[in-house]
């Protein structure tokens, strides 16, 4: 993650960092693991959809936080980051202002919140001149969140383990037309629910993504937790091969076009969240 503008006073300095949502274009668990999390496979691809993180620079001890959403200046993971990485490194002081702009929807299966710490992560490794492999920077984004990882690596991958083992990939540009659930949902609420067969192990490869032969295995669970994401689902499936992200419950459409998003866009009732996005190759 590169810094998009920075900007120099005689006693702040200013950093602008754009933080992109993903989506799983299919999602499948082999086992759970010793440790309570599950290995995973899935392909993440990142989309131009972004949550907008300023950090301040100011030469005291002091951290504030302000977010659009104010229940997040609460609670959020942007503040134990800094804590972790203060510790990591040995910090004596971090004095910061930071301006979260929320837009990536929150529960939504997108990764907003592992972005944001990736962001973070990324920001303070420049901010304060740590020289850090990004190998290393994965292993400590790993004890902050499973996806982390993935948006520290910042390419579209083939995602394995609990979220650690990443195979970049090169995937076509496409657009996605998305419907956003009312629903905030927990993921480990999900993972809870899920329940994995005794019998041998199923593993997916790309061969059988490019056949359709692959999915979401928590779509059925979410769909019956909450029928409107359900609903969504079905409304999309009439245009297309509709699909789930993550854990839900952003549901959506992958199409090669703009014209055919906004083409189907119309059909879409107005009382639906929805939005077209485009893919990315890189997040730059």
């Amino acid at each position: 993650m590169k810094i998009s503008s920075k900007n120099y006073t005689p006693s702040k300095m200013k950093y602008h960092y754009k933080s992109p949502a993903k989506i799983n274009l299919f999602l499948n668990i082999i086992k759970k693991r010793k440790d309570g999390f599950h290995d995973i496979q899935s392909i993440f691809q990142l989309i131009d959809l972004y949550d907008e993180l300023t950090f301040i620079k100011k030469n005291n001890n002091h951290i504030n936080f302000s977010c659009n959403l104010k229940t997040l200046e609460q609670n959020n993971s942007i503040i134990n980051t800094i804590e972790v990485f203060r510790k990591k490194f040995s910090i004596k002081k971090i004095g910061l202002d930071i301006i979260l702009k929320k837009n990536i929807p929150i529960g939504a299966g997108l990764g907003g919140g592992s972005s944001n710490v990736a962001t973070t992560l990324a920001a303070l490794s420049y901010i304060f001149n740590i020289n850090i492999k990004k190998n290393e920077l994965i292993k400590l984004g790993l004890s902050l969140g499973c996806d982390v990882p993935f948006f520290i690596n910042s390419s579209n991958a083939w995602v394995e383990g609990k979220g650690e083992v990443l195979t970049n990939l090169y995937l076509e540009p496409c657009w996605f037309l998305m419907i956003f659930s009312n629903h905030s949902i927990i993921t480990k609420n999900i993972y809870d629910l899920v329940k994995i067969p005794d019998a041998e192990e199923i593993h997916n490869n790309y061969d059988d993504y490019l056949a359709g032969k692959t999915g979401n295995i928590f779509e059925n669970i979410v769909f019956k937790k909450y029928p409107s994401i359900k609903k969504a689902h079905a409304l999309l499936s009439e245009f297309g091969h509709a699909r789930m992200s993550g854990t839900g419950g952003t549901v959506f459409l992958k199409l090669n076009s703009l014209e055919d998003a906004k083409k189907i866009m119309k059909s879409i009732p107005k009382n639906y969240r929805s939005l077209i996005v485009k893919s990315l190759t890189a997040e730059n």
